[in-house]
């Protein structure tokens, strides 16, 4: 059974390899949006070591940049994988997942999550509480927990104003 476990990752070596995977997702999707989504795209969100990159595409682009990542990366198969979201394991010296989506889609929800952390302190507190909760315990119990905080941050930033 794989656990959720909390780590820091060495400064250093992040940078090195969020270069490394960012040049080379430039290179094969010029086309494509591309940016850090993971807990390491915000600082003071803590996570399990490990860098996560978005690519956003418009929709009739998607079967096209799949196939190009398809040939330079793994699919992950423990992530959602249809017509909008394929998700991708990178062979690197820290743990690094691609999540190709569609813009505007379903899927398209990373910037609104962290634009909602970046806004508001309080949701980074809950989003690292939760993290502490789960830390040493079953990873689908906690993408479980984690899918549902940030469905519930989503829906919030849906919902106007109460007043």
């Amino acid at each position: 059974m794989e656990l959720f476990l909390l780590r820091e990752t060495d400064p250093d070596l992040l940078v090195r390899v969020r270069h490394d995977v960012l040049t080379r997702l430039r290179r094969i999707v010029a086309h494509a949006e591309i940016s850090e989504v993971g807990s390491t795209a915000l600082a003071g969100v803590i996570g399990k070591g490990d860098v996560d990159f978005g690519v956003r595409v418009r929709r009739q682009d998607f079967e096209r940049t799949r196939a190009l990542l398809d040939r330079a990366f793994s699919r992950n198969p423990r992530q959602l994988s249809n017509e909008q979201f394929q998700g991708y394991t990178v062979d690197a010296a820290i743990d690094v997942a691609i999540q190709l989506f569609v813009a505007d889609g379903d899927h398209d929800v990373f910037d609104r999550f962290l634009s909602a952390l970046r806004s508001d302190r309080s949701l980074v507190d809950a989003y690292n509480a939760l993290k502490r909760q789960w830390n040493g315990r079953p990873m689908d119990d906690y993408r479980a927990a984690k899918d549902a905080f940030i469905d519930g941050v989503l829906r919030r930033t849906r919902e106007p104003p109460a007043g």
